[in-house]
């Protein structure tokens, strides 16, 4: 038997609870559950203590009833030193009778319809029983005060001034318990809050390195926990001073990776400088070996070619290790106007050359796109994604850049219709030396630095690149701010 999944479908997960909710509900649930014991308890000692009361007022009554059985003029329940409300009844079998004191002091007799359920109590000597009489007479405390001639004589007194003390010291437990139970919460947050302000401390500390730039430069962690709020007197204290100690960590690995990359980007500058002069003299000698004509044979002729193709290769990636190496220094750009338009149509001539079997368009360049920006790194950028469309999709691709403008903000896309870019690697294609290249063809070599080059030089004016992708569709997105920038603006 296969058994269906359970449906997710209307499944809402339960918000997380803040400690401080957390610490207030507990508390106040722990005054308000002592309140409701305590308010119960008083209430039942107090309904026990008035019954008690009153059972002796009833024994006494009995007894006086029982004298006045005796003596002269029997019968005579409205004769001094009975309350009102006392009800006599006498019992024969199935026929009762009686009567009861009203509220004026007169003795009226107890009508067949208010005698309740007195017939079907078992009496026992000295044993007191709560019995309901009809007609709205309410419940009476009773007890057996003497059997004559086989008929029971009962008397009882009214519960109802009980009751009704019952239910107001109720109703006022209620109140007293709502109000204790308002008044902890206010204080119990108070406290709470106060309690708990180191942690709030903490929380700001990291919140505020969370929105620092950690990812490259020179960065420096000063942001602590105030000393006040980062003791070992407290738990919270401890987290606050564990933070600042990795704090002081992270900082310090900061430095050294900031170190690090320092050494590694003056290398590389250095490294290609150097090897920019070797790359040229290759070049010269290898084109100057050519010129010999028939005296070379067909693989020597073949070897030159190759020689002269890696050299000019390998300038090219020296010529981009140092941009970026520029870049990285904090070199400036020389921020002015510049048409993006005229940039676009010179860089799709320039591509159409260079690929003709490719499909080329533009879109919006027809007329001027002004933008603040530096013209040579803007157009680096344009040739690079049209150089990156072009070597990784296989001829017959169409390729369009598109050019949308706004008040705020200037979009360039390049679009290709290629085989698209593999999901895991379009998480590391700005990277340098990244390749996407296990779906997309490829024609000729790449240095893997075209993207990272376009990265670097659109968040140094203050943009940013997107890209989507699928298989018949791959669009490169860049986002350009339309704000005015002084010249020599360096690099953030």
């Amino acid at each position: 038997m296969v058994t269906s999944p359970i449906p997710l479908q209307g499944f809402r997960r339960a918000k997380p609870t803040t400690l401080r909710r957390q610490f207030v509900a507990g508390g106040v649930a722990l005054v308000a559950l002592a309140s409701i014991v305590i308010g119960i308890a008083a209430s039942f000692a107090v309904g026990r203590a008035l019954l008690d009361r009153l059972d002796e007022e009833l024994v006494d009554t009995a007894r006086r009833l029982a004298v006045s059985l005796e003596g002269p003029g029997a019968g005579q329940l409205n004769r001094p030193g009975f309350d009102v409300g006392t009800v006599v009844a006498i019992i024969a079998g199935d026929d009762i009778s009686g009567a009861y004191i009203d509220a004026d002091g007169n003795l009226r007799a107890l009508e067949s319809n208010e005698v309740g359920n007195l017939a079907s109590v078992e009496w026992s000597r000295g044993e007191p029983e709560i019995v309901r009489l009809l007609d709205g007479r309410g419940e009476y405390r009773t007890l057996l005060v003497a059997t004559i001639d086989g008929a029971q004589i009962v008397v009882g007194l009214p519960l109802q001034e009980i009751r009704v003390t019952i239910a107001r010291l109720n109703i006022v437990i209620i109140a007293v318990v709502a109000i204790v139970v308002m008044v902890a919460a206010s204080i119990g947050a108070l406290l709470v809050r106060y309690a708990l302000k180191p942690l709030d401390r903490i929380t700001e500390t990291a919140a505020a390195v969370t929105k620092q730039p950690l990812d490259r430069g020179d960065v420096r962690l000063a942001l602590r926990v105030p000393p006040q709020y980062a003791n070992t007197e407290s738990e919270v204290g401890q987290v606050g001073a564990a933070l600042n100690l990795m704090l002081e960590h992270v900082d310090d690995a900061f430095q050294s990776r900031y170190e690090s990359e320092e050494k590694m980007r003056q290398f590389v500058a250095d490294a290609s400088h150097e090897l920019r002069t070797p790359l040229a003299s290759i070049r010269g000698y290898a084109e100057l070996s050519k010129r010999a004509g028939d005296e070379l044979s067909s693989d020597m002729k073949q070897a030159l070619d190759r020689i002269e193709s890696e050299s000019i290769r390998m300038t090219s990636l020296v010529e981009d290790l140092l941009l970026l190496a520029r870049l990285d220094e904090g070199d400036t750009l020389e921020m002015e106007s510049v048409d993006l338009a005229q940039i676009v149509r010179d860089a799709l001539s320039d591509a159409y050359v260079t690929s003709p079997e490719h499909d080329w368009g533009a879109a919006g360049a027809e007329e001027p796109v002004l933008v603040i920006g530096d013209a040579s790194a803007l157009h680096q950028v344009v040739v690079n994604l049209l150089a990156n469309a072009r070597v990784h999709t296989p001829p017959g691709t169409s390729v369009e850049v598109r050019l949308k403008q706004t008040a705020d903000t200037t979009v360039l896309q390049v679009e290709d219709s290629g085989p698209g870019i593999p999901r895991d690697a379009r998480k590391r294609l700005f990277e340098r030396f990244a390749r996407g290249d296990s779906s997309r063809a490829r024609s000729s070599g790449s240095t893997g630095l075209g993207l990272s080059i376009v990265d670097t030089i659109v968040k140094a004016h203050g943009g940013t690149v997107m890209l989507t992708s699928k298989p018949g569709k791959t669009v490169f997105s860049v986002s350009l701010p339309q704000i005015e920038v002084a010249k020599n603006s360096p690099i953030p």
